[in-house]
C-alpha cells in the first residue's frame, strides 16, 4: 500500500511460481522479492529468471541479515538487498536508485536494428545502408 501512495503500480505474488509467472505475463520495471517464499526461495527464482534471460531488476527483502545471504542474493542477480525490519522511505530511495540505473544501463545498450545491408537507428531515426 506504501508503494501504491508513492506512485508506484504493485503487483503482488505469495508464491514464487505466481512471481514467475507475473514476470512472463507482465515484465515488470522492477521486483521486490522476499527470500522465504513458500514453494521456492528468492534467490533461486531469480537465478531461474536470469538464467532465462529475462532483465529485470531484483530487490530482496527479507529478514535474513546474515552477511553469506546478502552476498549470496546479490552474486544470484539481485541488484539490491534490505533486510527488515526497514523503513519505507529507504526502500522507496532503493527502488528509485535501482530502476535509475537500470534505465541508465537500458538506454546505453545498442538501439539499431539490422535487416540485409540497411541499419536503424531507433532513437535518433537514422537509415544506413
Amino acid at each position: 500500500m506504501a508503494l501504491r501512495y508513492e506512485g508506484f503500480q504493485v503487483e503482488s505474488a505469495t508464491t514464487a511460481r505466481q512471481a514467475r509467472e507475473a514476470v512472463l505475463d507482465r515484465h515488470p520495471d522492477l521486483i521486490v522479492l522476499d527470500v522465504g517464499l513458500p514453494d521456492e526461495d528468492g534467490f533461486s527464482l531469480t537465478q531461474r529468471l536470469v538464467a532465462e534471460g529475462h532483465r529485470v531488476p531484483v530487490i530482496f527483502l527479507t529478514a535474513r541479515d546474515a552477511t553469506e545471504e546478502k552476498v549470496r542474493g546479490l552474486t544470484v542477480g539481485g541488484d539490491d538487498y534490505v533486510t527488515k525490519p526497514f523503513g519505507i522511505e529507504e526502500l522507496v530511495a532503493r527502488i528509485r536508485a535501482v530502476l535509475r540505473r537500470y534505465q541508465v544501463s537500458s538506454a546505453s545498450a545498442t538501439t539499431r536494428l539490422s535487416v540485409a545491408d540497411l541499419e536503424l537507428d531507433e532513437e535518433s531515426h537514422e537509415v544506413w545502408r
